[in-house]
């Protein structure tokens, strides 16, 4: 289920309800698909969604930079999302775990215990 959605210029950063939490997820504006690479699940709401607001901001900053457009409201902006993220992460002990991850754990989980021989 979707929680919350945060937009960029480029991508839209979702909030996704998951079993092990909350999964950050980075879909392109432009043909909706999702980049797989990116995904993000931490154990905390509002840290998913600080985390969502931030990488929204870089993405908005980032377009700028590249446009060469000296854009100070999105350097501040970026500035203070940053500063919200670590604050709540450190506050929460929350520091997510890539979807990559989390994927290859549960991979493992799922094979059949090996047998050693001594």
């Amino acid at each position: 289920m979707l929680l919350s959605a945060s937009e960029g210029r480029h991508w839209r950063y979702e909030v996704l309800e998951h079993a092990d939490g909350y999964l950050v997820q980075m879909r392109d504006l432009e043909s909706g698909e999702v980049d797989e690479e990116f995904a993000t699940v931490f154990r905390t709401m509002p840290v998913a969604f600080a985390y969502a607001q931030m990488s929204a901001a870089l993405d908005r900053h980032a377009a700028a930079a590249m446009e060469r457009s000296e854009d100070e409201e999105s350097a501040l902006e970026l500035e203070a999302s940053e500063r919200n993220f670590i604050a709540l992460s450190e506050r929460l002990g929350d520091v997510g775990i890539s979807g990559a991850a989390l994927r290859t754990w549960n991979r493992t989980r799922d094979l059949k215990p090996r047998l050693t021989v001594h």
